[in-house]
């Protein structure tokens, strides 16, 4: 009878400590865009399911969309200091290091498979490398794709961007980059950018095509000038932190479902850009190419920010010639 019960207890005692050291591990990751969006369809298909399977559900990969665990600020942040695993951002880092910005300095790009033949060089890597100093691992880097201009005024030619009204983020590159095209930028958080279109507080914004669709700007807009001034990417990371507590054997796992992640958000991306330029001309909008002089006029103008970027900066132009060689 003892003997019966004491093998009872060993084995409840056993069940309870192996599922101790089998727990689930969970990794929350938060981004601001859409479940709609390629980099959560990617992140769904691709990332978590890779990882689940692999690693035999020891990780419990939970996605949380449209700034649920806080906009790119609180991510950024909770990255750095542990209280967010995971996240992609755009490249607020380049608040606490420009090197990180380097990715948006206008015209760097002429086409999405330049930008992706870079993003996937030495020369990304490195850069990437760089944020782990900052308590960020990068894994990855996705397509948000080339900004455009919407606007209720046509432009069709440099001179026309004179005193264009144009919301920006609130970047000085962006404040920066618009100035040198004669515009009239304005500073505004993007959630304030409907309303001040309908009301005509501005006259036109900038953005990559998905996000005029996704916060349905393309409503109170008539044309879209398909300036490609600046391409956007959106950085997979993880908190070094969290990255550090996962044994080596599960890092080979993680490391693995970023790399197909990012190739597949890129298919993705791309052709949901084309989709997007088809419905928003189905709903009105007048999607302008600019003609060569008006592309000639604008990479000109953009030539003071790089005289700019290499006085200040004395890694850019070590930087800029090392993107180009990888083109």
């Amino acid at each position: 009878m003892r003997k019966n019960i004491l093998s009872k207890l060993l084995l409840a005692s056993s069940i309870l400590f192996s599922g101790s050291v089998f727990a689930k591990t969970i990794i929350k990751l938060g981004h601001y865009n859409s479940d709609m969006h390629p980099s959560h369809i990617a992140l769904q298909e691709y990332f978590k399911k890779t990882i689940e399977d692999e690693t035999d559900h020891r990780y419990e990969i939970r996605i949380y969309p449209n700034n649920q665990l806080g906009g790119e600020d609180q991510i950024v942040n909770g990255l750095r200091n542990g209280t967010i695993e995971a996240g992609i951002t755009g490249l607020l880092l380049q608040n606490v290091d420009p090197i990180f910005g380097v990715w948006e300095w206008p015209y760097l790009f002429k086409d999405n498979q330049e930008a992706k033949k870079v993003l996937e060089s030495p020369i990304a890597n490195e850069i990437g490398q760089k944020m782990e100093k900052y308590g960020i691992k990068l894994l990855a880097y996705g397509m948000n794709g080339f900004r455009v201009i919407s606007s209720n005024k046509k432009l069709e030619k440099f001179d026309d961007f004179k005193g264009l009204r144009l919301r920006v983020p609130l970047n000085s590159l962006f404040v920066d980059w618009a100035k040198a095209m004669n515009i009239n930028p304005q500073s505004m958080p993007l959630s304030e950018v409907f309303t001040a279109l309908e009301q005509k507080v501005i006259d036109g914004q900038e953005n990559p095509y998905m996000l005029i669709k996704d916060s349905g700007l393309y409503e109170v807009q008539k044309y879209i000038i398909q300036s490609n001034h600046i391409f956007s990417p959106g950085l997979l990371q993880i908190s070094l932190k969290t990255w550090n507590k996962i044994p080596k054997e599960d890092q080979v796992i993680f490391q693995k479902a970023a790399k197909l992640y990012q190739e597949k958000e890129w298919e993705l991306a791309i052709e949901k850009e084309s989709e997007v330029k088809e419905y928003l001309a189905k709903h009105g909008n007048e999607i302008i190419v600019p003609n060569e002089s008006f592309k000639t006029d604008m990479i000109s103008a953009s030539k003071s920010l790089y005289d700019d970027f290499y006085k200040k900066y004395d890694w850019a132009k070590d930087i800029v010639q090392k993107i180009n060689d990888a083109k």
